[in-house]
């Protein structure tokens, strides 16, 4: 099983592609929605999200990864490779992604097996969403040699 942990108040700009892949991956993968702070300065809301994705997470027994911008790249093979070598040994892969101003990476690095970065730019957190979700199809369907990746 899939699971990706956001902060989010709605996917509105990517909702299609988000329900499409969800809807493609069927029971492979769950979203766990979890709601932004809402403290006033970013400070306040990196402290209060770093506290519960680290609460939250603490409760997986899968393969963790955190989504951080300033981290390891991997290409579509190379996550293909993470994410069928990972189901092997793990119950599950387990996703982080953060909000606007992200986590406080310095108090993460323990929690998580891995920091992986999806790109160098700063993406809206729905965005990132829908990126994991189409590499994880993705990477299930060159698992199974389908036409999809070609």
């Amino acid at each position: 099983m899939i699971k990706i942990y956001i902060f989010a108040d709605s996917y509105k700009h990517f909702d299609d592609a988000i329900k499409e892949y969800s809807k493609r991956l069927w029971k492979k993968a769950k979203i766990m929605k979890l709601n932004p702070s809402k403290k006033q300065t970013p400070r306040d809301i990196i402290e209060e999200e770093t506290s519960a994705i680290k609460e939250k997470i603490s409760k997986e027994k899968g393969f963790k990864i955190l989504l951080n911008p300033s981290w390891k790249e991997l290409n579509t093979f190379e996550f293909t490779n993470l994410i069928e070598e990972t189901k092997h040994n793990y119950p599950d892969i387990v996703f982080a992604i953060g909000w606007a101003y992200g986590f406080d990476y310095s108090k993460l690095k323990n929690s998580f097996n891995l920091d992986l970065s999806l790109w160098k730019f700063i993406m809206p957190h729905a965005l990132v969403l829908t990126i994991v979700l189409e590499q994880v199809y993705r990477a299930d369907m060159i698992e199974r040699w389908s036409d999809y990746h070609k």
